[in-house]
């Protein structure tokens, strides 16, 4: 299973310094206390600001990833949709896109 980053469950504010903690393997104490002072020497604003932004960003321990939706029409058109998620251009298709530019 591959390993996620993730709030801590152990958090203090909003687990952000926790769940990186515990991503990268390092003591949380040492994250939260090097996170703070980053805050402090870099200008209080642009590091709480980060810390907003990852604390939203930065899914709950156990939740799980949104899956992307297949849909079986088109919006646009109302025609099936037949994007099978292959998105590379064959031969065929490169070599007419080649000619066309001539």
């Amino acid at each position: 299973m591959q390993k996620r980053l993730t709030k801590s469950p152990d958090k203090i504010l909003a687990g952000v310094f926790g769940g990186i903690a515990d991503y990268f393997g390092f003591d949380p104490a040492w994250v939260r206390i090097i996170g703070a002072a980053v805050i402090l020497f870099t200008g209080i604003f642009p590091g709480i600001a980060l810390y907003i932004i990852a604390a939203m960003v930065m899914p709950e321990p156990g939740a799980s990833s949104p899956k992307a939706e297949k849909h079986d029409t088109d919006y646009h058109t109302g025609r099936p949709n037949s994007m099978d998620g292959d998105f590379t251009k064959t031969d065929d298709e490169k070599e007419s896109d080649s000619k066309d530019n001539e």
